[in-house]
């Protein structure tokens, strides 16, 4: 198995991306972690991982509270020992479609703030707990959003373009510790609305605009990739699982493009 024996978190684990990997990861053979706000749909992914086999525990935690995610992670690591694997899978609704002259400061910031501070606080808390005796693997997410030019997505541009940089640097300081740090950036995820993510509400105020449901705007968008498809859960959740693992142990300060080939702007 890929991941015997790892114990891996996931901040964002009662979403559609952090259900998905944790579903493979315990397939793989690790002991998986999740974390959140929201119990209620937190033991819903737990659940879904035991009805196949795996092992799942829940914790709640705020990742946008800097201390409130430590004491959690503190408390969590007192339990289960080293943190091999660690993901940041929050996720925040936001503005996607306004252009700079409709746009006001606050909403062009809340996806930079949310979405730099739930990375910076759940990296932060649980880097001190990993590489005591095994190699530590973080995995960051953004999407083709940081490296393209589409109008109308301006703050959440900016927002993976940090993502991505804080990846890079993260690294560097990192590589000494022996902890990997590895970016894995899907395109619009095609199954994702059915799973319950947030995307739904996200990708429908577009999809209108063009009369067309979220489910045929995403089959327009499969157009835009050299596939002429657009990535499933499963393969991002399986292609996190190879990075997660040894086999990928000498990756670090890498963007792993998941787009099935969008064809760039």
């Amino acid at each position: 198995m890929l991941l015997d024996g790892k114990r891996i978190v996931i901040m964002g684990g009662s979403g559609a991306i952090g259900t998905a990997m944790a579903k493979v990861f315990a397939r793989e053979g690790a002991r998986v972690y999740l974390g959140a706000r929201g119990l209620a749909r937190l033991e819903a992914a737990a659940e879904a991982v035991r009805a196949e086999g795996g092992t799942a525990e829940i914790f709640s935690v705020d990742c946008l509270d800097e201390a409130a995610t430590r004491q959690a992670v503190d408390d969590l690591a007192k339990r289960i020992g080293e943190i091999d694997v660690a993901i940041n899978a929050t996720s925040f609704l936001h503005d996607q479609g306004t252009f700079i002259d409709g746009l006001n400061l606050e909403t062009f910031m809340s996806p930079v703030d949310n979405f730099l501070r739930s990375l910076f606080n759940s990296t932060k808390a649980v880097v001190p707990h990993m590489a005591k005796t095994r190699q530590g693997v973080i995995l960051t997410l953004s999407t083709p959003a940081g490296r393209s030019a589409t109008p109308g997505h301006l703050g959440y541009s900016v927002t993976c373009a940090g993502v991505e940089a804080f990846s890079r640097v993260l690294a560097a300081e990192l590589g000494g510790r022996n902890i990997r740090v590895v970016c894995l950036g899907p395109h619009a995820i095609s199954d994702a609305p059915q799973a319950g993510s947030y995307t739904a509400e996200l990708f429908a105020p577009k999809a209108s605009a063009m009369g067309l449901s979220v489910d045929q705007w995403l089959g327009g968008g499969a157009q835009s990739t050299f596939l002429g498809r657009l990535p499933t859960l499963e393969d991002v959740a399986e292609t996190a699982a190879f990075l997660a693992s040894d086999k990928a142990r000498s990756m670090t300060a890498a963007y792993v493009n998941l787009t099935a080939g969008m064809i760039p702007d």
